[in-house]
């Protein structure tokens, strides 16, 4: 099992709704759990505070995590002998 925590949506959702009152990164973090460099590091890699969009983040995560996962052997086409 992985020491690392995701994000969840209910989190960036959280990010997007600070962001447009105007609270600041570390206000952010405290509401939700994390380091005030998580949301930056969020929000950098993201679009800043202008452009943050949870639906296009969510997407790429989704993704990225289908990608980064081994083949399951099970699932693959049987081998003929």
């Amino acid at each position: 099992m992985s020491p690392y925590k995701h994000l969840t949506l209910k989190d960036r959702e959280t990010i997007l709704l600070g962001i447009h009152s105007g609270f600041t990164q570390q206000y952010i973090a405290k509401q939700i759990g994390y380091s005030k460099s998580t949301v930056s590091c969020k929000l950098t890699r993201n679009g800043g505070r202008v452009n943050y969009s949870v639906r296009e983040v969510e997407t790429r995560y989704h993704q990225v995590r289908t990608h980064s996962r081994r083949p399951r052997l099970l699932t693959q086409a049987p081998c003929k002998i």
